[in-house]
């Protein structure tokens, strides 16, 4: 007798369906939300303060072995220096394209919470901001939950490290250190969200078992405000910067990487897809061997315009919800928060899930969104990693297109669908 071969659900999967099945479950008992809440309510706070409790230590880590490894880059300063420049310019590009469609669509009008008016971002301002960014007492900003402080504070740590000489050997133990800090935060945020499923089920009881289904309403709008701003990257932006600043066939650089942006977008991994990426960028697109071997690797943690548009997305919707006005100041933080956070929280299981935490946490909205984030992540996952490896392919053909090393006979040849 042959043993049946058990398929295992992913997490992703599970985290769907606790969300469906737990709105339809709240729905369906409205009329008692009094007697079933008191269960799903602590449980759903228990995962809230979960994802709380894993913020700082993994911002903390992982910036500060981002910026450590980031600065390989200072090898080649031509080829590093452009990238970096294009990659911030891009970056900011794409999170002003999140904010722009979220004013737009406005995702998160029309759902009226019933904590509403008690959450406020007033203290979110310009020079009040850039001045209190800067910590005077390190203990105090991780003791009082101030997370711009934390973030400056670990930024400066890993440029410190990074610029300590090769030689010395308190540089790779500093790098060693900080290396496995993230990786032991990692694990604390997998564990964390195998919990996923339970929390959101409660959550989303609680949810519409309150509000009704008005809030799956406001989460279609949200997922098709982050489509539409992906699509305006990878359509018009992308195109832009490939046509007038790399002058090469925007058409044609989509057919040199398309087996790598096919492999994101199933993976939902651009570490997975690296090996591709790489293949594709020196096979395909013609960047020469030594420019790939610098850039791909960092590109693929820091480099993450979709990210950096997503980010602002859900803090704008969360925004709405409440009835906070963001002013110009505060949009242009949530700007540089997407692309800092983008860079430094990229690539840990849950990410995106983790940084919407973290910029709802530092814009001082509570974190409502977060399980439902949870919920659909893998519908926003997909093409979000697939336009994350096409924006490192975008910035490796650009930066030696400036620098002239760019083979164009290559990039211009040819292809056969399935090469």
């Amino acid at each position: 007798m042959s043993e049946v071969k058990k398929t295992k659900i992913s997490l992703a999967t599970k985290i769907l369906i606790a969300m469906v099945v737990g709105a339809l479950l709240g729905y369906v008992l409205k009329g008692s939300y009094d007697t079933w809440g008191q269960v799903t309510g602590p449980l759903g706070t228990v995962f809230i303060r979960l994802l709380k409790m894993t913020i700082l230590p993994l911002i903390f880590f992982s910036i500060v072995t981002g910026v450590a490894s980031v600065a390989d880059l200072g090898k080649l300063k031509k080829v590093g220096g452009t990238f970096l420049i294009y990659w911030f310019v891009a970056s900011a590009l794409s999170a002003i394209c999140g904010i722009v469609w979220s004013f737009i669509i406005k995702p998160g009008v029309g759902i009226n919470l019933a904590e509403k008016g008690e959450f406020s971002t007033k203290g979110v301002s310009v020079v009040q901001s850039l001045v209190q960014w800067v910590p005077d007492n390190v203990a105090a900003s991780f003791g009082n939950f101030n997370i711009i402080q934390v973030i400056v504070f670990s930024l400066f740590l890993g440029i410190a490290i990074a610029l300590l000489p090769n030689d010395n050997p308190a540089k790779s133990a500093l790098q060693k250190f900080f290396d496995y800090g993230n990786t032991a935060i990692t694990r604390v945020v997998e564990i964390v969200m195998g919990f996923a499923p339970v929390g959101v089920f409660c959550l989303m009881a609680d949810v519409t078992g309150t509000l009704g289904t008005e809030v799956l309403t406001g989460l279609g709008k949200m997922l098709i405000t982050q489509y539409v701003a992906y699509a305006t990257i990878l359509v018009v932006m992308l195109p832009i910067i490939l046509k007038f600043i790399a002058k090469v066939s925007p058409l044609q650089h989509y057919i040199n990487v398309y087996p790598a942006m096919l492999l994101a977008f199933s993976t939902c991994s651009s570490s997975a897809t690296l090996p591709l990426t790489m293949k594709c960028a020196k096979e395909r697109a013609g960047v020469p061997a030594e420019a790939v071997d610098l850039i791909a690797p960092p590109a693929a943690t820091i480099n993450m315009q979709a990210c950096c548009a997503e980010m602002p997305i859900y803090a704008i919707f969360a925004a709405q919800m409440y009835g906070i006005d963001f002013g110009f100041g505060q949009l242009a933080i949530i700007c540089l928060l997407g692309i800092i956070m983008a860079a430094g929280v990229a690539g840990v299981p849950g990410g995106g899930i983790m940084m919407s935490a973290i910029m709802m946490q530092t814009m001082g909205l509570p974190l409502t969104i977060v399980p439902w984030v949870a919920g659909i992540y893998r519908l926003i996952d997909m093409p979000n990693t697939m336009l994350n490896v096409t924006g490192d392919t975008v910035g490796m053909v650009t930066t030696t297109s400036i620098l002239g090393t760019l083979d164009r006979d290559k990039f211009d040849a040819k292809k056969k669908f399935a090469e």
